[in-house]
């Protein structure tokens, strides 16, 4: 019987610490692991020193709302909560932040870019991790990956490309299969629904957004107006699938209002943060409302208000 009682106890303590092992491993260390192909380049991290979102910010200098942001974006893994509201973060988020930082400053990369290989970059030594010409090759490897794009993709591709010219009710599922080169019963293997794929298509585009002025800020954050001019070219051949986004949030039909926040907050943010601003949400949405103005003004000009004195500053 004492022997029954300590093979127990035994079996429960490594089930504990099996326990632990799964949390220090969620999140982007099960991406480095599986990348990687071995445990050994995460290894240092399995005991790792944790601390408080304030250490965390003062070692990267990211602000609490951007470490937040990417935590619900699933770009870091997930913090260790120890109370409702206390949460512990250790040496992986400090890592990845640096490196989310200097991609974005260096190259320019969109989040949504950035989350597809960080994973890879994780898995090298820190002075590898760090050099550009590293980057480089993530990006070309990823590049080569996308060239065979996946059912999936296509059909997120097509569903862009067809919300955006044409809103919704006029677009059928027959159709983006067609485009997307895929039988229809495949589609309810990907999506449940139109309405679904609407929803992923509305933050694909917001994605394919934030990359292009991702691109043509690389060099260093723009003045707001010039900031604004930029978005609002990126943003007019997706005006129709956002304002049928809104359309369907203001019926208050379920899930619009919902992706319809997540969405432009998100593109808010990484605008702002591209502009290197302090406060990157606040910062972001004034040039996403800047940018939405220009885009409906040119969307009705030439405007009758014109001639009432009501432009904006810009042409005052």
């Amino acid at each position: 019987m004492p022997n029954r009682r300590a093979a127990s106890a035994g079996r429960q303590a490594l089930e504990s610490e099996m326990r632990e092992m799964g949390v220090i491993l969620s999140g982007t260390i099960v991406d480095v692991a599986r990348t990687c192909g071995t445990i050994g380049p995460v290894a240092p991290l399995l005991v790792p020193e944790r601390f408080a979102i304030g250490e965390l910010v003062a070692r990267t200098g990211v602000p609490a709302a951007t470490v937040h942001h990417y935590l619900r974006i699933g770009l870091l893994p997930p913090a260790r909560r120890t109370a409702p509201n206390r949460f512990l973060y250790d040496e992986r988020h400090v890592q990845a932040l640096r490196l989310i930082r200097v991609l974005r400053e260096r190259r320019g990369l969109p989040l949504p870019v950035i989350r597809r290989f960080l994973p890879d970059l994780l898995c090298l030594e820190q002075e590898q991790a760090f050099r550009p010409d590293m980057w480089d090759r993530a990006v070309g490897i990823h590049a080569g990956r996308g060239a065979r794009r996946s059912a999936a993709a296509r059909l997120l591709d097509a569903a862009v490309d067809a919300f955006s010219r044409r809103g919704y009710a006029d677009v059928n599922v027959d159709e983006i299969c067609r485009a997307a080169r895929i039988a229809k019963g495949s589609f309810y293997r990907h999506y449940r629904s139109k309405e679904e794929l609407f929803f992923a298509a509305a933050q694909a585009a917001a994605a394919e957004i934030t990359e292009s002025f991702g691109r043509a800020v690389a060099a260093g954050p723009l003045p707001p107006d010039r900031a604004a001019e930029v978005l609002a070219r990126a943003m007019d051949p997706k005006l129709p699938l956002f304002m049928e986004l809104f359309t369907r949030a203001m019926q208050r039909r379920p899930g619009y209002a919902a992706v319809a926040r997540r969405t432009f907050t998100s593109l808010a943010h990484e605008v702002g943060e591209f502009q290197q601003a302090e406060n990157a949400l606040l910062a972001g949405a004034l040039v996403l409302q800047q940018a939405t103005v220009l885009v409906f003004r040119r969307t009705l000009e030439p405007s009758p208000l014109a001639g009432l004195g009501l432009e904006t500053s810009a042409q005052a």
